[in-house]
């Protein structure tokens, strides 16, 4: 099994009838493990005002992509193209019911720890219809040991 570390951008875009609000970047550093079709991509980003660091793991495996993310507001998704998913978001006031229904699902990984993670989702909560999100992690070997 392989692992990088490697510097990665996750570019987040979210649509809502009709509206398009400016993409959410973030520039930061995770590890990469895993050969042939089967990967795991780590990292960190923090929790807006409460400075609170989360961990989200990405799992390729099979044209699937699954996220865990721990902390106060996590969760987990399984992103199946063409399959809704339907799990609860944890929250500090409490949780709710979520439902995605992935449009778009690719990733492709180079031996060389270059890759990509492609995702296009609808998302609803408690049912009613939220927005459609766009979420793409780019990532290459990081120079940093």
């Amino acid at each position: 099994m392989k692992r990088r570390k490697v510097l990665l951008t996750v570019t987040g875009v979210t649509s809502d009838f009709g509206e398009t609000d400016e993409a959410m970047r973030l520039i930061t550093t995770g590890t990469l493990t895993g050969e042939n079709d089967s990967w795991k991509l780590r990292y960190e980003e923090n929790q807006g005002d409460s400075k609170e660091k989360r961990r989200i793991t990405m799992t390729m495996n099979g044209g699937v992509v699954t996220m865990a993310r721990d902390g106060s507001w996590g969760t987990n998704m399984v992103f199946r193209q063409g399959r809704r998913f339907e799990t609860n978001y944890a929250t500090p006031f409490g949780s709710f019911g979520m439902g995605i229904f992935p449009t778009q699902v690719n990733y492709r990984v180079e031996d060389t720890g270059r890759g990509e993670i492609a995702l296009r989702y609808q998302l609803d909560i408690q049912g009613q219809y939220t927005s459609v999100n766009d979420l793409k992690i780019s990532f290459s070997p990081s120079k940093q040991a």
